[in-house]
């Protein structure tokens, strides 16, 4: 769990205030042997433009992601797998039909919910390797599925070296 101030209310539909807020923090997963993410570049633009970028996403199973969570995006599947988004959960989970068709046309369906990205990479700047390291170690970060809560003090440590590449690649 995070502290954080809230930021400027206009960028988001929920309640927001200056007051320190308890945060959660969820992985997200994107596997382009699964979805190749067409979009991507177009929407890496998109937010270079604007500053954002509200994308629909799965949740898995999870049911109980608040709106104003921590989101980060995990790459999996083909290399380089690693954190390549970052933002904030912007609506609880709905249930929907699953997104890849056979599934759905089993009937079986999944959480969505709206993220708003702040970041959004070709490359992840945070690899799994980096994660295999403390204080990382000992959590699975190739999550099997969107919408895993990242223990506390990971997550901590995990916005801090997010923080750090970040600001390593605006240079």
């Amino acid at each position: 769990m995070l502290y954080g101030i809230a930021l400027p209310c206009s960028l988001f539909p929920v309640p927001c205030s200056l007051t320190p807020v308890l945060v959660e923090t969820y992985l997200f997963a994107w596997n382009p042997k699964l979805w190749d993410w067409p979009e991507l570049g177009r929407d890496r633009r998109k937010l270079a433009r604007r500053g954002y970028l509200d994308t629909g996403w799965n949740s898995g199973r999870a049911r109980n992601i608040e709106p104003g969570s921590r989101a980060f995006l995990v790459r999996l599947g083909v290399e380089p797998r690693g954190i390549f988004a970052s933002g904030t959960v912007m609506t609880a989970p709905v249930e929907r039909l699953h997104w890849q068709a056979d599934k759905a046309a089993l009937g079986r369906t999944q959480g969505h919910l709206m993220l708003r990205l702040d970041s959004l990479f070709a490359v992840p700047p945070v690899l799994l390797a980096d994660l295999a390291k403390p204080p990382f170690a000992g959590f699975r970060w190739s999550v099997r599925q969107s919408g895993t809560r990242v223990p506390g003090s990971r997550a901590e440590a995990l916005e801090a070296l997010w923080a750090r590449r970040i600001r390593a690649l605006d240079r």
